[in-house]
């Protein structure tokens, strides 16, 4: 392809395609030749769009993220326990969905350009839960918790079920979920 019909390739194909080899075959075993050929582009083209492995990597992970990182920042405290619920339904239906991301991410934990991404998004989505406690707290609908180390806990407990789920296809996915949230609920609910 010339320059001028990259700019007919879709975005998405191309994030599609590299999402494919780096779950499939890693990221540091996936080669930008073979990405470009597997979209029918020239290294050349690929390089114009992306400037490096990892930046077309860092797009892709941006791309596959947006739409769950807006509907958990919607999210609100007006009704604490719903909001746990839907929290934790979110996430494990994201993971079932996203499963080749988040086995790129299960894979691949030891690259350094994905560290910081990591800690940011542990950081976003515990503060959505700690706010969602904190409003629980405030109504009388939880007790009295620390909020902070409580989200923390919650987010492992969520991340180790999408751990058994995705990794070890353990379980049926509304029902884990359920169960997750009345383990958590009847630790933190003020009437239990």
């Amino acid at each position: 392809m010339n320059h001028r019909s990259l700019n007919k390739m879709p975005r998405s194909e191309v994030l599609k395609a590299a999402l494919d080899l780096f779950s499939r075959k890693g990221y540091a075993e996936t080669k930008m030749a073979e990405i470009a050929r597997h979209v029918g582009l020239s290294v050349g083209a690929l390089y114009l769009r992306f400037k490096s492995k990892e930046t077309l990597c860092l797009a892709l992970i941006e791309d596959q993220t947006k739409d769950f990182i807006e509907r958990t920042k919607n999210l609100s405290g007006e009704n604490p326990l719903k909001s746990i619920e839907e929290y934790i339904a979110l996430n494990l239906d994201y993971a079932l969905r996203k499963r080749q991301l988040i086995s790129l991410f299960m894979r691949e934990h030891n690259l350094p350009f994905m560290q910081p991404i990591r800690i940011n998004f542990f950081r976003t989505q515990r503060k959505i839960i700690e706010g969602i406690l904190t409003a629980g707290v405030k109504k009388g609908v939880f007790k009295p918790l620390n909020c902070r180390e409580t989200a923390s806990m919650i987010f492992a407990g969520i991340r180790g079920t999408v751990l058994l789920k995705v990794v070890f296809g353990v379980g049926n996915v509304k029902e884990m979920s359920h169960s997750l949230f009345e383990l958590i609920t009847n630790g933190i609910k003020e009437d239990a």
